[in-house]
């Protein structure tokens, strides 16, 4: 994930098995670590039952439910196109893209490339290569709020690089898209969630074009719809990555629409090219909105 993992309020034994459960998943899923479960899938044959990891088979099933509910704007099956574009490996200060003449043999997509058996077992049916992306970092954020709340925890906050959820009511911030380190807006939120997706970090460039990570999973072309930057609350860190990256990804107004339509919960604020914004949804998800800078 490369995300700084932030936990408060939260006692120590529990600290150490939130961490265990980061690390264990990054070791599992991480599309940037050899040998892996999820390499091993990723190589698997096609055409035959391929028995999936119990982690993998749950942030599967999951991320497909959300990809047809926003007509695979995004989905899991797009890492060729990541390839594609350079994203090889882990994202740095030093990141060094390698444009290696990987070719997508994505032009669109509209039909999942699986076939489900059973909820641990899939066939391939054509070539492509997992990458779960936001739905992973969503997907283990949830995974440790479940894990606080079967012991009883009633105040706390998990935050996985800017995607969060909020345990009780804190007060939370959304990064200036053009000022590192610097809050935008500042609010409350309680037992919620917070996901921001953005085109302004994870950039480099290659012959004179301009590449970020967000990607439209219907066309496997880079991203680039006026907005720069997207946060959305919603009852779920998965649910508020899929509103953040729809929102990068559609037009404003289709993004909009689509969302609305899909989610009957959420709020969003967004940051566009131009240095506008727009926020909207359920203002009750939050409260007390100051702007920061």
């Amino acid at each position: 994930m490369n995300s700084t993992i932030r936990l408060c309020g939260i006692e120590a034994s529990f600290q150490e098995r939130v961490q265990s459960l980061f690390l264990q998943f990054e070791q599992t899923a991480s599309r940037f670590l050899p040998d892996n479960p999820l390499a091993d899938l990723n190589q698997s044959p096609l055409d035959v039952p391929v028995y999936l990891e119990e982690t993998l088979a749950e942030l599967l099933w999951k991320s497909i439910v959300l990809s047809r509910k926003v007509n695979y704007v995004i989905h899991p099956f797009i890492g060729d196109v990541m390839k594609s574009i350079g994203y090889t490996s882990s994202f740095s200060s030093d990141f060094n893209p390698k444009m290696d003449g990987i070719q997508s043999q994505q032009a669109s997509f509209w039909e999942e490339p699986i076939e489900k058996i059973a909820s641990r077992w899939i066939i391939k049916k054509s070539n492509f290569s997992f990458d779960f992306g936001g739905f992973g970092k969503g997907y283990i954020v949830d995974k440790a709020i479940n894990l606080l709340h079967k012991e009883n925890v009633k105040d706390a906050l998990v935050n996985a690089g800017g995607d969060l959820y909020a345990i009780g009511r804190h007060q939370v911030g959304i990064e200036h898209p053009l000022l590192k380190g610097k809050d935008m807006l500042r609010f409350y939120i309680e037992d919620n969630s917070l996901a921001t997706s953005g085109k302004n970090l994870r950039t480099w460039s290659s012959k004179g074009k301009r590449y970020h990570h967000i990607v439209n999973g219907r066309t496997g072309a880079v991203a680039n719809n006026g907005v720069l930057q997207a946060s959305a609350i919603a009852s779920t860190v998965m649910e508020a990555e899929t509103i953040s990256k729809v929102f990068c990804i559609l037009p404003f107004k289709e993004a909009k629409a689509l969302v609305t339509k899909q989610f009957s919960n959420f709020a969003y604020f967004i940051y566009f090219d131009n240095s506008q914004m727009a926020v909207g949804g359920n203002s009750t998800l939050y409260s007390d909105l100051e702007v920061a800078i």
